[in-house]
């Protein structure tokens, strides 16, 4: 086996895990000369029965395959125990008797050195500390990501956010909504005036623009990003709703002859929401805000008490309320 082909990632941050994780399947694709399967594995419960049958792999069936398990429980801390035994086992089975065309990639918050799983992936795999960035390093990156989006942003403001201890993908959704909130000139620190505690709107704005944009791509992608940052299916669509019932109070008022400050005023909502919520409320009719929220329950009734999967049944519903009529 080579080193290469088994990685182990840790460190507070995720947005940097889940960089470091694109990069090596990015360099493993290059290597290949093309694309290969990538198979994300649920951690929560994990058994080692199903972690042996998920290294278990066939080039009958994929050339090449790359397998990625983040935070599961058996790198945590804690004693020895005879489940703890029976995953070294697997996996020590495993690293010795890789298969090729396979990488295995493990994630962890904190690297703790006593657990002999952790020992053995140190020993054997390429390992990869994803540390929380310090403040300089930090203005240095808020600085790139308005560049790649054309834009710049007053210093103040950059600083604020760099000392806010806020994780890395909070901001990079917080600075993505404030070039949509300032979509010309540079951004200035006031516009960051009572968006640091709306951290649910900041994670789902995206999500919420290509669901009223009626653009179901632009709603899955940024749907996946969210499952890519841990997001619960459950708590989102709990999200979806509320944003939707702001939309119908907004639609509501609007058409009652209300101005945008009146609006905000009314409802309680922030100017900024009652201003993204007029551009699109002539997207829908009332019988199709109606049909939304007939789907928001069929699909939160699903989740809880049927078998069908959680993901599936929300890619289900974002595209359903974007096509319907």
């Amino acid at each position: 086996m080579a080193e290469s082909e088994l990685y182990y990632l840790w460190g507070e941050e995720a947005y940097r895990i889940d960089l470091e994780i694109a990069n090596i399947i990015e360099d493993w694709h290059k290597k290949w000369g093309q694309e290969s399967e990538v198979v994300f594995i649920d951690s929560s419960d994990l058994s080692p029965q199903q972690l042996l049958e998920n290294l278990e792999f066939s080039p009958l069936f994929a050339l090449q395959r790359v397998v990625v398990i983040k935070r599961p429980g058996f790198l945590g801390k804690g004693r020895q125990t005879s489940r703890l035994r029976d995953f070294q086992v697997i996996l020590e089975n495993y690293i010795n008797d890789m298969p090729a065309g396979q990488v295995l990639i493990l994630t962890s918050e904190q690297q703790n050195a006593s657990n002999p799983l952790v020992k053995l992936l140190s020993k054997k795999g390429q390992v990869i500390a994803c540390p929380r960035l310090n403040e300089k390093e930090l203005v240095q990156w808020i600085e790139k990501q308005f560049a790649q989006q054309g834009r710049q942003a007053q210093a103040r403001l950059i600083n604020r956010l760099a000392r806010s201890g806020q994780d890395m993908y909070y901001l990079k959704n917080l600075i993505d909504k404030l070039c949509l909130m300032v979509p010309t000139g540079t951004i200035p620190e006031s516009c960051l005036e009572g968006q640091m505690e709306s951290r649910e709107e900041i994670k789902i704005f995206g999500l919420i623009d290509g669901l009223t944009a009626r653009n179901p791509q632009k709603a899955l992608d940024a749907y996946q990003r969210l499952r890519a940052q841990g997001e619960e299916n459950i708590p989102m669509l709990a999200m979806i709703n509320r944003q939707f019932q702001t939309l119908a109070m907004v639609k509501y008022y609007q058409e009652k002859g209300l101005s945008r400050a009146e609006i905000a005023k009314t409802t309680g909502q922030k100017d900024y929401t009652v201003r993204k919520m007029m551009e699109v409320t002539r997207n829908f009719s009332w019988g199709s805000l109606e049909k939304i929220f007939a789907l928001l329950l069929e699909t939160d009734v699903g989740m809880k008490s049927t078998g069908i999967d959680p993901d599936l049944l929300m890619e289900m519903l974002l595209v359903s309320c974007c096509e319907v009529k």
